[in-house]
């Protein structure tokens, strides 16, 4: 007999709830997996139905893992349960139907490159830019696959909509001959061709209806508009579906997610039972207020608040930083001082962020202090592709024979180089013992490339030649050059997607980042910054080293979890987005909010900064409305600040950014007077040690714990925020901030 005593009574009502169409909609934390995987256990050893008659539908292969394992531990040899994602489940589908739609049942399945140059070859048949195109046209497709509408029907919907709707077609169709011809089909299409089947062949869904008597779906959120119609019909005969979900943490709509799906589960499916679990396990009662705080304020959704029996634990923190370094710096201390005083290990922490291109000052804090991380949610920051392309560009620069580098950046900005007249030149260049680009330079002196083509790599040439001649330059002024030169800022800027704002203020982050070094080691030219570069630790330490922070995007930590959690950046248009707010998709960002917050067990801290650096200039920033709601502040306050500042001039901004965050508190703030927009008092997350900052001189002699000895060159500021640039002993020149750093004067 099936042990249920470690569920709670509303565990087992959603658990033993097994005839018809049954929502569950359980909170974060709330023990969903738990349940749906002892409701598939219930039906077998207690229905006495036959485990291959049951479908168990999962959205990661994790998570299909972790369901199995369960019921491998409460059924045993009994569990015969096809338990696989959407993807798994339509691709075995096809490769055993495949004919029946005109394919061969040894079908490839594209990855993203194959599918990019799949779609590139037939931009340029149809005589279209592929730079400017192929991206913005592959998220068309996507969005047309993933509502499971042929070439003809999407065209239908967005014609007099999109300009570009008639292109969107011809290439969706062209795109698709190519896939039929290769025998191919790439991501989505295993989704979008299993529905067609389904369509087209009604026995192959009537086989597949007849096995599934019972059908389950887990995060029932995220599902798109093909993957409901899939379950919908696979469900048609018996009826019996049974999805859990919550709609309070759909945040994938950006790539096709509906959370109308699970808000209107209850009119698709007559007769609809509806169970509510609230109870969360995970997070602290403090913790909680705050998540229900910010959730409540949306409005299309499903009305519900978790709870906790556990008791009220640390306070949630808010911290509002002078500026972005402060933010860091606070976040850096806090955790070192929590693992100094709680005992905390590296692991137990993550700091949660929009986006990743805030990372970056992260990854340096503890790149310099020799704490260990992990990025989640993107690669590192210098791994990232369009910080490697501007490396690439200065590889080359330094180094002409990198042909890896050459072959990396000779069409990147796009310039109409193919991959043809790439070989040509590679080829070339080993027959005549060159570098590649030595037959670049002298591209109208051989005959490497037929005329047409040698015009584009001339300009190249023209282009390499002239940052190789000014490579002298300052190194700041060089890269920033070089950046410029290139096209970055036009590759980048001219799509108009949220993606390529990311890239593109990415690299504008890099450049801040050159500066610094710059600042630092003022004698140091292009290849020692190279050097340096080179150097960061390779991504394989992770492997073998699980005690690492995590610094990771909120969409990258949906479904895990952390003791300690810092959310950070916590600024309008960056949280909620420009975007987002440009395309009414608050509601989405609010739901990330709330799914960041709930990742926190133990403590939980909320921070933003009134400047930061972005887009190549310090702006003056506003307090996340999340911020305020989180505190369980008035909208009005803050909506009458928002209105104030999006009527006044930039400049005006900034001279009133004081006196709009009135005695908003600094870093290690004294008791705080009122602040603006209703934001409650806030204090420090810990009691960090004081240094006496009077103490240090200039030209005295100082001894920090990870660099040695040195002597300090120059003292800027005042009081705690003084600071402080020390030529290390054979090290170079570094800053700090006095109050913190951890130094000892020495002579």
């Amino acid at each position: 007999m099936l042990d249920i005593s470690s569920l709670n009574e509303a565990q087992k009502n959603a658990m033993m709830d097994t005839d018809g169409a049954v929502l569950v909609l359980a909170g974060a934390g709330s023990g969903k997996t738990r349940v749906l995987t002892y409701r598939i256990a219930y039906l077998v050893t207690e229905k006495n139905v036959e485990p291959w008659n049951i479908l168990a539908i999962t959205f990661t292969n994790k998570a299909t893992n972790e369901m199995r394992e369960r019921l491998d531990k409460l059924l045993g040899e009994r569990n015969k349960v096809w338990i696989s994602t959407f993807h798994s489940l339509c691709a075995n589908i096809l490769k055993r139907y495949a004919d029946r739609i005109g394919y061969s049942e040894n079908f490839s399945i594209y990855d993203e490159s194959d599918s990019n140059r799949a779609l590139a070859k037939v931009l340029k048949q149809k005589g279209l830019d592929a730079g400017a195109l192929k991206d913005h046209i592959r998220g068309y497709i996507s969005e047309a696959k993933n509502e499971g509408l042929s070439p003809d029907e999407y065209y239908a919907r967005i014609r007099g909509e999109i300009k570009e709707a008639q292109n969107i077609r011809d290439v969706f169709e062209g795109y698709e001959e190519i896939l039929h011809d290769s025998n191919a089909m790439d991501f989505d299409d295993l989704l979008h061709k299993t529905k067609r089947l389904f369509v087209s062949c009604p026995d192959v869904l009537q086989s597949y209806q007849n096995r599934f008597h019972y059908i389950h779906v887990d995060e029932f959120q995220d599902t798109n508009g093909v993957q409901f119609d899939l379950v919908r019909m696979l469900a048609g005969k018996w009826g019996n579906l049974f999805v859990v979900g919550d709609d309070d943490q759909s945040i994938y709509g950006w790539r096709g997610a509906k959370v109308e799906n699970i808000l209107h589960f209850d009119k698709y499916f007559s007769d609809t039972k509806i169970h509510k679990l609230f109870q969360n396990y995970r997070s602290t009662p403090n913790i909680l207020e705050v998540a229900n705080n910010v959730i409540r304020n949306n409005t299309a959704r499903h009305e519900k608040e978790l709870f906790t029996t556990q008791k009220p634990g640390v306070k949630v923190e808010f911290y509002n930083a002078y500026n972005d370094r402060e933010e860091t710096q606070w976040i850096v201390e806090t955790i070192r001082a929590l693992k100094r005083s709680q005992g905390y290990g590296n692991k137990d922490f993550a700091i949660l962020l929009r986006v990743n291109s805030l990372s970056r000052s992260f990854e340096n804090a503890f790149a310099g202090l020799n704490m260990k991380y992990r990025v989640l949610g993107g690669f590192k920051f210098f791994e990232r592709k369009e910080i490697q392309d501007v490396i690439a560009y200065m590889r080359v620069t330094v180094n002409p024979r990198d042909n890896e580098a050459v072959k990396r950046i000779i069409n990147f900005p796009r310039r109409g180089i193919g991959d043809t007249s790439v070989e040509r030149i590679e080829e070339y260049a080993g027959m005549h013992g060159q570098s590649m680009m030595d037959v670049v330079f002298a591209i109208n002196r051989n005959d490497a490339l037929p005329p047409s083509a040698a015009k584009k790599v001339h300009e190249f040439g023209v282009l390499m030649n002239d940052l190789i001649e000014n490579r002298s330059l300052p190194l700041a002024a060089f890269s920033e050059y070089l950046v410029r030169q290139a096209g970055f800022g036009l590759a980048y800027t001219a799509t108009g997607t949220e993606e390529d704002e990311n890239r593109w203020e990415n690299i504008q982050e890099f450049l801040r980042h050159i500066r610094e070094f710059a600042d630092a080691n003022q004698e140091a030219g292009l290849a020692e910054f190279l050097q340096t570069v080179s150097l960061m630790p390779e991504r394989k330490e992770e492997i073998y080293d699980h005690d690492l922070i995590t610094i990771a995007t909120m969409h990258a930590v949906k479904g895990l979890e952390f003791p300690v959690v810092f959310i950070a950046g916590c600024e309008e248009d960056i949280f909620p987005s420009a975007q987002s707010k440009r395309e009414d998709r608050v509601e989405e960002e609010r739901r990330l909010m709330y799914v960041a917050a709930t990742r926190a067990k133990e403590r939980l801290y909320i921070s933003c900064a009134r400047q930061r650096f972005r887009f190549n200039k310090v702006m003056s920033m506003l307090a996340s409305r999340f911020m305020v709601e989180a505190q369980g502040g008035q909208q009005t306050r803050l909506d009458t600040l928002r209105a104030k500042w999006e009527n006044e001039s930039y400049q005006s901004r900034r001279e009133n950014v004081d006196a709009d965050y009135d005695d908003m508190p600094r870093f290690h703030p004294p008791a705080p007077a009122r602040a603006a927009f209703a934001v409650p008092p806030v204090r420090p997350a810990v009691s960090l040690p004081k240094t006496d900052v009077t103490k240090f001189k200039l030209g005295s002699r100082v001894l920090h714990k990870n660099y040695g000895s040195g002597t300090i060159i120059m003292l800027s500021g005042s009081g705690a925020d003084t600071q402080a640039t020390i030529q290390f002993d054979g090290l170079g020149v570094k800053k700090f901030l006095l109050a913190l750093a951890p130094l000892e004067i020495i002579q």
